[in-house]
């Protein structure tokens, strides 16, 4: 489906990639993985043609369309279940069209154009049932409602909504256009921890190729069955999802860190051996030859730059009344539309609560409430005795001032009360270390500015932290540091995320925020997100019907036969191919099985078979590489074969046949 072969890019003295191959195969679905700024938006840029190699080439299976998820829909009059349709251009040109000539049929039924049109509808009519336009707001549908909206919010306007559910829309939008290589940049930054729990399910169950770029680690380990680790200039393939990728990867560091040991232990012995023995003349021969070995081995390859930042141990928080947080009777709302109502809740000294609940539950609402920057309409939230509260959220980006340094910014939020030895620790647990202390701020990424803004939270002397979506612009490293960070942290805290292994580990409890009402959990995580899925997709099978009446039986298995017809058109040359393939790797294995057999024989070589013995070695390295190169293109024609045969066996499963 993609091919990589010697790709080069870089930027000013900044390498990207390296003569770098790769090979996605047609339904993989690989996490594409590395550190903010390793280039992974660009290799997207690479494959979609925006952006040009500097050596090498990029190369998708012809006639395949590739679908990437848009940054920004223009803003219209049109419902957000038309928008959706919009995936799909064609699907609604035809139905367009079919309008059209069916309103010119109504108005002239037996003019001189008739029996023209009548032919016309019928050939539009046949490539619509192709793209299944009898279930198309079915599907777009089901996959917004998955992604968080309500059955009310499909007629509304794209505009009535925010940049984050219009994201949303955008996302679902590429999922109903059902590319056959999909490209997702962070897709669930924008979305809610229930809503990426369905995502989930639904990319499993997708028959297109996927590559994806994600920090988030659960997400990865439910989706992927390939991880591409971007870095160093390289690509670098591991089969098996996220959990799988780091296993394989510690074993990688050991056996290099094991080679690099070796190599040291002999570069060590050659600049012995050379510095004992450069000025005699008797042993030049053997310093030379045993120079060149050393610049041999100083050129090899070295152990990758450990991108793992060190643990913190955050601050101690100051001690506080053993009830921290009393609230009674809390009603809150924006205008008409209410968003909490009567809510009461406890917290206890030590607990850390995840909130969960669809996004516009209230759930930063109950943040803001918590932290005085909202008040409420009605009820009261009482606050023990020397509870201070810190509050994270996106603005906390916003807040830093670009002229400072970080180490000057960090010394500000901790208000001057900690040592500057104690700053760099934090900050260098937080990947700013050493002369990265004293640049400015001005000068930070997204990425760089949320680690600086998560390190000033913990320096505010708060004992109650208050945190909604802390992971967002935060790579892998930064991630890990964060769980143990919470995980350790012997203060309380409140906390919003839509990343699953964040909350399992730094959790204590939940509470559910919908419908107005704040509610413990029961159950655990997974049991919690099962429930929302289903509740999701029964929620969706239940809406109105839009696809006009029901296919007949008879039109059913015309619709099921057509699918079987056009699935033997598109395999046909694949399964000729592969038959031709087959048979010339039985040729060729017959011939390298002929060889082996030729050069068992002990009296080849002897001095006057030199010759032939140099033939037939030539003949047996041809041999080989012939061999693999059918095996590779037999291997990528049987995968394209399976991958059209899962996406016939998921057409015929939605027609019931």
């Amino acid at each position: 489906m993609l091919r990589l072969e010697g790709v080069s890019k870089q930027f000013g003295p900044r390498v990207l990639l390296h003569q770098a191959d790769l090979v996605v195969h047609p339904g993989e679905k690989v996490g594409l993985i590395g550190p903010n700024g390793v280039g992974k938006t660009t290799l997207f840029r690479m494959i979609l043609g925006q952006e040009d190699c500097d050596a090498g080439s990029v190369r998708v299976t012809p006639h395949r369309r590739v679908g990437v998820l848009r940054q920004e829909l223009a803003l219209g009059g049109r419902s957000i279940l038309e928008e959706t349709l919009g995936g799909d251009p064609e699907l609604v040109a035809l139905r367009e069209q079919r309008e059209t000539v069916r309103h010119l049929l109504e108005i002239d039924p037996s003019g001189p154009q008739a029996e023209e049109r009548t032919l016309t509808l019928g050939r539009l009519d046949h490539r619509l049932d192709e793209l299944e336009t009898f279930s198309a707001e079915s599907r777009a549908g089901t996959i917004l409602q998955g992604l968080g909206f309500s059955r009310p919010d499909l007629d509304r306007p794209l505009a009535a909504f925010s940049g984050g559910w219009r994201m949303r829309v955008a996302l679902a939008q590429l999922l109903f256009s059902r590319p056959d290589l999909m490209l997702l940049d962070e897709p669930t930054n924008h979305l809610d921890l229930e809503s990426v729990a369905w995502l989930e399910g639904y990319l499993q169950r997708l028959p297109a190729t996927l590559l994806v770029v994600s920090h988030d680690r659960s997400f990865l380990d439910r989706v992927a069955g390939v991880i591409v680790e971007m870095g160093g200039g390289g690509l670098t393939r591991y089969s098996g999802n996220f959990s799988d990728y780091v296993v394989k990867k510690s074993a990688d560091l050991a056996r290099l860190e094991k080679e690099a040991a070796k190599r040291a232990r002999k570069v060590q012995d050659l600049e012995r051996f050379i510095n004992r023995f450069r000025a005699k003349a008797t042993k030049a021969r053997q310093v030379q030859s045993r120079i060149k070995v050393l610049e041999r081995l100083e050129e090899g390859p070295r152990l990758p730059d450990q991108e793992r930042p060190p643990s913190i141990r955050l601050p101690e928080p100051p001690p506080c009344h053993r009830q921290m947080v009393l609230a009674r009777g809390l009603d809150k709302a924006y205008g008409d539309h209410p968003v909490l109502d009567g809510v009461t809740l406890t917290l206890t000294r030590g607990e850390k609560v995840g909130l969960l609940g669809p996004n516009g539950a209230g759930k930063t609402t109950l943040l803001k409430l918590l932290g005085g920057l909202l008040p409420p309409d009605q009820g009261e939230i009482v606050l023990g005795e020397r509870v201070k509260t810190a509050y994270f959220a996106q603005h906390a980006l916003e807040a830093i001032n670009p002229a400072l340094t970080v180490l000057e910014a960090a010394r500000e939020g901790s208000g001057g009360r900690i040592d500057e030895q104690s700053l760099r620790g934090l900050l260098g647990g937080f990947l700013f270390s050493g002369e990265r202390v004293l640049e400015q701020t001005a000068t930070l990424s997204g990425g760089e500015r949320a680690r600086l803004a998560l390190a000033r939270l913990f320096l505010t002397g708060a004992n109650l932290l208050l945190l909604d979506e802390p992971t967002n612009h935060l790579d892998m490293n930064a991630r890990a540091v964060l769980e143990e960070a919470l995980e350790a942290y012997s203060g309380s805290l409140f906390l919003v995320s839509h990343d699953r292994e964040l909350l399992a580990a730094a959790c204590t409890r939940y509470l559910v925020v919908e419908g107005g009402a704040v509610t413990p959990l029961e159950g655990d995580l997974d049991q919690y997100l099962e429930q929302v899925i289903a509740s999701r997709n029964r929620g969706a099978d239940a809406g109105p019907a839009r696809d006009g009446p029901r296919r007949s039986e008879r039109e059913l298995k015309r619709l099921a036969a057509e699918i079987r017809n056009r699935l033997h058109q598109r395999t046909r040359p694949l399964r000729q191919r592969s038959g031709v393939l087959e048979d010339r790797i039985h040729q060729l294995e017959e011939a390298q099985d002929g060889m082996e057999t030729q050069l068992a024989d002990p009296t080849l070589y002897g001095e006057e078979h030199k010759d032939t013995l140099k033939t037939l070695l030539t003949r047996q390295g041809a041999v080989e590489r012939d061999l693999q190169a059918a095996l590779e293109e037999w291997e990528l024609v049987s995968l394209e074969i399976e991958a059209l045969e899962r996406e016939a066996r998921t057409e015929l499963e939605r027609l019931g046949g």
